[in-house]
């Protein structure tokens, strides 16, 4: 009997998984957008966020950024050794099949050059996230004023 009922219990733990991986979009989806402007007035850098959920069956890679409210965006990685951490600018960033790219401080995120013009807390921007096989996505966003505006994310769930 209770060999019957821990296949019982593990099955059902099967079927709810194989019931929200059926959820899963079968696309690439930018499902969050976050900039975050420095709290300090001396400083015009902004770092930018994203999710972005590959369920396709190929990998892609993220070869661009663009925004007009901003000059530059570049694609940062953190490296860590056992004396410094530095962030390495990365030509594109790549999300494997059925995977997810998660940005966030301290990992990958998005170095903006705001130019001469930084926006505010509270302004929308535009961005265009540009992938390797020339396909884009518009997404918009608002600047956010630190770290503590970014949302927990856990993909799949409502």
């Amino acid at each position: 009997m209770a060999t019957a009922a821990a296949l019982f219990l593990n099955s059902g733990v099967g079927l709810a998984a194989a019931a929200i991986e059926a959820q899963l979009p079968d696309e690439i989806v930018v499902e969050q957008a976050d900039i975050l402007v420095s709290a300090s007035p001396d400083d015009p850098s902004l770092e930018g966020y994203l999710v972005i959920w590959n369920g396709t069956g190929q990998s892609t890679s993220i070869t661009d950024v663009r925004s007009s409210a901003f000059k530059k965006v570049r694609f940062i990685q953190t490296v860590r050794t056992e004396t410094e951490t530095q962030g390495v600018v990365q030509k594109n960033l790549s999300i494997p099949a059925h995977s997810e790219l998660l940005m966030r401080p301290g990992g990958v995120f998005l170095s903006i050059d705001p130019g001469k013009t930084r926006p505010r807390v509270g302004e929308q921007v535009d961005l265009e996230i540009v992938y390797a096989d020339g396909t884009s996505d518009e997404v918009t966003t608002k600047i956010e004023s630190n770290v503590a505006a970014l949302k927990d994310h856990h993909h799949g769930m409502q």
